[in-house]
């Protein structure tokens, strides 16, 4: 299995058969990729690795809880096949930060509409992807946009009201990592226009 790259929770493989492996980090692991996350904004200290680490597991499971009672349509999540525990197979499909890598800002835009009516359509059903992050939780599967991260999913009326209210899309790892400014500002505004009004 080649290795894709890794998140906050898994690390990715490709199944070379149109599917991917999404592995749940180690204790170990998770040590490390928190402890790289807390030396880069320098947020945490050591001493909360294991609080950390557990929180980590526990927004897996309660996402995966969110997924059954939601009935979300298993295409928007890339029709997962839950493993042992916490890994799971998902559709492979093109993360949308790859896509933006190659395509002119008024493509970039239109992704943004999408990407909204999908958020919206989440929504409808009374789920939200934690922090609305468009470049690295979701991606095209054929011409449709789906969710590739289902490890932060949240359907707590109060809760998604705070991420709301508090624009979590603006925060600097989510509208940060859209690099043109252009780009960057549009889905700041299109996010504001579509969900600050309801």
């Amino acid at each position: 299995m080649k290795k894709l790259g890794h998140g906050c929770q898994y690390t990715a493989y490709d199944l070379e058969n149109g599917r991917v492996l999404k592995q749940f980090h180690s204790l170990l692991r998770a040590y490390w990729v928190i402890a790289h996350g807390i030396f880069a904004v320098g947020k945490y200290n050591l001493q909360s690795l294991p609080c950390l680490a557990r929180d980590m597991r526990h927004k897996a499971l309660t996402s995966f809880d969110v997924i059954r009672r939601c009935n979300i349509p298993s295409e928007w999540i890339g029709n997962p096949l839950f493993l042992n525990g916490l890994d799971y197979e998902q559709d492979k499909v093109i993360p949308i930060s790859i896509v933006f890598a190659s395509i002119s800002i008024s493509e970039k835009k239109e992704i943004i509409d999408r990407f909204i009516e999908f958020t919206q359509k989440l929504l409808a059903l009374g789920i939200i992807d934690k922090s609305f992050n468009m470049m690295k939780n979701f991606g095209f599967s054929g011409d449709d946009i789906i969710l590739i991260d289902i490890g932060e999913l949240y359907d707590d009326k109060n809760f998604i009201k705070r991420q709301i209210s508090s624009r979590a899309w603006t925060k600097q790892y989510v509208a940060g990592c859209i690099i043109e400014s252009d780009a960057r500002e549009y889905f700041i505004t299109q996010m504001d226009k579509a969900f600050l009004s309801k």
